[in-house]
Formats: C-alpha cells, sequence, structure tokens
C-alpha cells in the first residue's frame, strides 16, 4: 500500500524498525524524497505508518541522525542511495554535534534548575527534569546512535562502564527508582492529556500506542521514562509562555513525578552539571 501510494516517489524505510530495538507497538517510518510538504499516518490492519518527506536538497545534518541506518526501498534515480552515501559520511560529526547541543542544553537547564530552586521548587525541578533528558540524548548521541525515545532505556542498558556514573545521576533525577505499576498510571493519565492539548497532531495517537504497550507488558520503567519524556517536550514547548505553562503547573507536575525538595534538587543540579561538564570534554 505504502509503496503503491507513492510509487512515484524516492522511499525509504527509517527509524527503530531499521534497528534491533523495535516492539511490537513502533510505526513504521518511512521518508519520501519530495519537495511536496507531505506528512501522515496511515492505518494497514492493526500497524500505523508514519510519512516524512525531505527536500530533495536537504541539509544533511538536519536530517542525519533521523536517516541513520536507512533502508531504501524505491529508489529509480539513485537519489536515496546517493543521500544515504552522504549521510554515512557525515554521520559521527553530525553525532558528534547533535551530542554537544544536548549536553550544552543540558548544562543550561541544571543551571536554571539550581538558580532557581529557593524560589520555585517546582519549576527548578521541571528543569533539572528536562537537564536529565538531554544529558541522556547527549549520552546516546556521544556514542554512536540516534536517540529513540521508546527504547532509551534499552539503549542506555548497552553502554559502557564509562558513562555509568552520568547515566545513574540523570536517572535519579528522572526519579527512575519510583517507576512502577502505580506512578506508570498516574503520568500516563496526566502526560496524554498535556500532550493531546499540547501538541495536537496525529503524533498523539502514536504515542497513547506506545505507553499503553509498556504499559500492558509491565516496562513500568520504560513506560514512566517514555511518558516522561513526552511530557518534557511539551514544557518545552509551553516555556516560552510562562502564563500557559502556570496553566499546565498541575498537569507537568503529575505528568512528570517531580521531586519538589529542594536539597534534592540543589545535589543532582550539582552533579548533573559536573556530568555536563565531564561529558563536553570527552
Amino acid at each position: 500500500m505504502i509503496k503503491v501510494k507513492y510509487e512515484k516517489f524516492p522511499i525509504a524505510l527509517a527509524g527503530c524498525r531499521t534497528t534491533e530495538y523495535a516492539l511490537e507497538c513502533c510505526e513504521y517510518n518511512f521518508v519520501i524524497m519530495s519537495d511536496q510538504n507531505l506528512h501522515e499516518l496511515l492505518h494497514v490492519n492493526d500497524i500505523l505508518a508514519e510519512i516524512h518527506s525531505i527536500r530533495t536538497k536537504p541539509d544533511l545534518y538536519e536530517i542525519a541522525l533521523s536517516l541513520q541506518n536507512i533502508q531504501v526501498i524505491n529508489d529509480p534515480s539513485w537519489t536515496l542511495a546517493t543521500l544515504k552515501q552522504d549521510i554515512t559520511a557525515i554521520m559521527l560529526k553530525a553525532l558528534s554535534l547533535y551530542a554537544r547541543n544536548r549536553t550544552v542544553d543540558a548544562l543550561l537547564c541544571a543551571n536554571r534548575s539550581r538558580e532557581t530552586v529557593n524560589s520555585n521548587t517546582q519549576t527548578a525541578s521541571l528543569w533539572l527534569k528536562c537537564a536529565a533528558y538531554y544529558y541522556l540524548e547527549g549520552v546516546i548521541a556521544k556514542n554512536g546512535s540516534r536517540p529513540m525515545p521508546t527504547h532509551m532505556l534499552s539503549q542506555l542498558r548497552s553502554m559502557n562502564e564509562s558513562e555509568g556514573e552520568g547515566i545513574a545521576i540523570a536517572s535519579t533525577c528522572l526519579g527512575l527508582e519510583r517507576a512502577n505499576r502505580s506512578s506508570a498510571s498516574r503520568c500516563m493519565e496526566a502526560s496524554m492529556e498535556l500532550n493531546n492539548s499540547v501538541a495536537k497532531t496525529h503524533f498523539n495517537e502514536i504515542v497513547a500506542r506506545k505507553a499503553r504497550f509498556l504499559f500492558q507488558s509491565g516496562m513500568y520503567a520504560d513506560c514512566y521514562f517514555y511518558l516522561g519524556y513526552i511530557a518534557r517536550n511539551a514544557a518545552v514547548m509551553l516555556m516560552s509562555d510562562q502564563k500557559a505553562l502556570k496553566n499546565y503547573t498541575f498537569m507537568l507536575n503529575i505528568a512528570m513525578d517531580l521531586n519538589t525538595d529542594p536539597s534534592f534538587i540543589i545535589k543532582f543540579s550539582n552533579g548533573l552539571i559536573d556530568s555536563c561538564n565531564a561529558l563536553l570534554v570527552r
């Protein structure tokens, strides 16, 4: 069906379905080369297929990570094959730049957390959780892979021991030790509502499908992590509008399971800052 509908375009499979991490709930991500802005979600029986378009003359560094490990399906003019070669040639640099940018984001958020803890512990806790997610994205990219939100804990579990201390600090910032059926259930309702209110795209269906699968499969830590990641993305979208952010305070508190203990925030914002600085010099 996908190939028939988009047979006039070069098309390739991307995303986690090209890796060993894919789960039953994961959608199939297809990229097509077109200067039209094409983006839709298709239902094929019980399978979701998400279609994205990329320009015929794309910015390689902008798209490199999303096209890591692509599998070409239809490419009569060899345009995607050539693009794949070009991306492979710059992938290490693209991953390095992404890792640095995410680590800098983490550092900024951790500093913001430390600066605001005395005036607003809830906001400080929100900044700390954002910092932890950014840091873990940076670690995964630093180790040669594109972070995949549903599978980030699996990716982190495969990291070498040299990353262990920073990962442990970030995991504590996220409260992963509290991940269980009860906490994941609480986070799910709030995170779904938050995402539906803020994102307002067909991506919401993908989020719901994945979260429910992780929960029903008893993968509570992965579910808790994923829901927090989705809530983090919503929080980032809201941060430019303090009034809107304030309106969603209660929902963010539940969705991200915020820890508002000042001593905890200070201790782990400092620890995460040290981890970020260490990652930046490696």
